[in-house]
């Protein structure tokens, strides 16, 4: 796709520079650590719990390797230079930090898209920027080798339950497709009574020793995914056209360094009601 398209301008010297390569292969690791994040988001539920670190791994990395790189082109742009790495490395892993600032670069290249703000929005990016930062990232680790078997953090997995996925039930009303899982979680609980054995735990720890406790859980998992997805691809589609507005300013400077930013992150200017149906997501499968 990136070959045909400097191909047709016939800037073939492009392609062979050691800048515009690194920089293509950084944004297509961050877009495609993105929709890695936001698959294993709409697969994650209680039973399968390892979905959630998947995704909060994945969309971590992407986001943050997405705003430094948005930092770095815009310092081009602005400074007509590459800042020193150092600049870059002293943002750590603030995921909170790295939205806020490439947010006011969004104001001066494109004022119309700027991150959203609801309060869902801010509750997964504190819990996203929670885990980046290795407050949450090492919660297993930290209740295992606690002395009094706790530690003072929250589990990742709990906090996205309690504060994105339940919220969705209300914000977006959902009770009535509750309800009738509900309904049909008691018929299949009546048939297999004592048939079954069950022995989970929820996401937030609570035991699961019933089908209908399973259904239930479950449920909450499939009715919100959709929305879950749509309002963290909101937030990636913020991202991903404040760097294609980058590429294209780049590209009206005649920089033979930056490519087009679009390529990479094409997939993520979509509308909310494809958000909500997409299950699968790769920068390799338009």
């Amino acid at each position: 796709m990136l070959l045909i398209n400097y191909l047709s301008t016939g800037s073939t010297k492009l392609i062979m520079n050691a800048t515009w390569q690194a920089l293509s292969r950084e944004a297509a690791t961050a877009s495609e650590h993105l929709a890695i994040g936001v698959t294993a988001l709409g697969k994650a539920n209680y039973a399968q719990p390892a979905y959630y670190g998947q995704a909060f791994f994945a969309l971590t990395i992407g986001i943050e390797r997405s705003a430094k790189l948005a930092l770095i082109i815009d310092h081009f742009l602005t400074q007509e230079k590459f800042p020193p790495i150092s600049e870059i490395r002293k943002h750590g892993h603030n995921i909170r930090e790295l939205l806020e600032r490439i947010d006011e670069i969004a104001s001066r290249y494109n004022p119309s898209e700027r991150l959203p703000r609801l309060v869902i929005h801010d509750q997964i990016i504190a819990i996203l920027s929670d885990f980046a930062t290795n407050i949450t990232r090492y919660y297993n680790f930290d209740l295992i080798t606690s002395k009094s078997g706790s530690v003072s953090q929250s589990d990742p997995n709990s906090a996205w339950f309690q504060h994105v996925m339940l919220p969705m039930i209300k914000e977006h009303s959902l009770n009535r497709q509750m309800e009738k899982r509900g309904y049909n979680a008691l018929i299949i609980d009546e048939l297999i009574n004592g048939k079954a054995l069950v022995s989970y735990h929820s996401e937030i720890g609570e035991n699961i020793t019933s089908v209908y406790e399973a259904s239930m859980k479950k449920a909450i998992a499939d009715i919100t995914i959709p929305y879950v997805r749509l309002h963290v691809m909101q937030i990636v589609r913020f991202i991903g056209r404040l760097l294609s507005a980058l590429g294209y300013s780049a590209q009206e400077t005649g920089s033979e360094v930056i490519p087009y930013m679009a390529d990479f992150f094409r997939i993520y200017n979509n509308d909310d009601k494809y958000f909500k149906t997409r299950k699968t997501w790769s920068i390799y499968r338009l």
